[in-house]
């Protein structure tokens, strides 16, 4: 398994998240809730970080923290360590708590601070349990829900002195009573809408943020080190374009055709002209028009782009084989 990708530097903000091993509980009760939120504390301020939202769900958790230094690996490890020794412990159980490693993006704080807070502080909610209810029903439990930041955030009960309030609200005017109320209208908005989660428009699953701060990350913390190609392959995809000539050299090379041919609209080079257009709109379809790859693959236009991605990942479920010969092409594309 790949190693996640971790970028980290002074006043970095990240979204963290991590899962029970096998998807099992890791809070029992509230005496369990009590002790994590203790232990988080204690690591606040052993590692100098400002935790500005969490959510406690019964077999995961969220963070929305920011690192004052360089070391967010260090605090989590401390944390979960402390968290799953006393775990452990108080339910006579051993091994890992956790499912893997947690899950950390780096966050572009001004472009996505605002929508991540609410995303994750409306988690009770998202339980396929109570996918039915109203907006005003949904509104009651998130009113009610005591194991998040939220009701500090919006004056419903104390707030809890590790968590940093004031930022946050500083985008819907300050933290006074005026802004906790167009803090609580926002989040309460999101339940009468399908939001899209924030996270899902992460790059490589570790940076959310502008083109211009993925660029700047991957410049600062990803150009120049060798070990990006070898363990983490998803990192390419914090680049920009990738030239259909470029992919078409991997292409031809794995079909032994020359890439000119394949870049030719009536290449008579089927399969290997098909893997071309799936692998330049896989790529770059983030970066580019489907109608500007068309152009660059011989002058198609953007439907037939679109189509034949349509076509190979149904050739893919049933051609199990030629599945993972794509796979391999894409990795190769993104490792040069």
């Amino acid at each position: 398994m790949a190693r996640p990708l971790r970028i980290e530097y002074p006043g970095a903000w990240y979204h963290v998240t991590s899962r029970g091993n096998g998807r099992g509980k890791i809070f029992r009760d509230d005496k369990d809730r009590k002790r994590f939120l203790e232990a988080l504390e204690e690591s606040i301020e052993r590692f100098k970080v400002e935790v500005h939202c969490y959510v406690l769900m019964s077999n995961h958790f969220h963070f929305l923290l920011r690192t004052l230094e360089a070391n967010l690996s260090r605090f989590m490890q401390r944390f979960n360590t402390a968290y799953t020794t006393y775990y452990n412990l108080r339910h006579h159980r051993a091994g890992h708590l956790y499912q893997g490693r947690f899950k950390a993006i780096v966050v572009e704080a001004d472009e996505y601070l605002k929508e991540l807070s609410r995303y994750l502080h409306l988690n009770p909610v998202r339980l396929k349990k109570y996918k039915e209810l109203t907006v005003e029903g949904k509104g009651k439990i998130l009113k009610e829900y005591k194991w998040s930041s939220l009701p500090g955030y919006v004056g419903l009960m104390e707030r809890d002195e590790f968590v940093t309030y004031g930022t946050v609200l500083g985008y819907m005017g300050g933290d006074t009573k005026e802004g906790k109320k167009r803090y609580r209208d926002f989040v309460i908005s999101g339940l009468g809408k399908g939001i899209k989660n924030p996270i899902t428009e992460a790059r490589a699953g570790a940076v959310l943020g502008t083109d211009s701060f993925i660029e700047w990350a991957r410049r600062t913390f990803i150009d120049g080190r060798e070990w990006t190609r070898k363990e983490q392959p998803q990192v390419g995809s914090l680049r920009g374009v990738i030239p259909v000539l470029k992919i078409a050299t991997v292409v031809g090379k794995e079909y032994e055709v020359r890439p000119e041919e394949l870049v030719k609209a009536r290449s008579p080079w089927r399969e290997a002209r098909r893997v071309l257009i799936e692998m330049s709109y896989r790529l770059n379809m983030s970066y580019r028009p489907l109608q500007k790859l068309g152009d660059e693959l011989g002058g198609i236009g953007g439907a037939a782009v679109a189509h034949n991605h349509n076509r190979l990942q149904k050739h893919m479920l049933y051609d199990k084989k030629f599945a993972k010969r794509i796979e391999e092409i894409y990795k190769s594309i993104l490792s040069q």
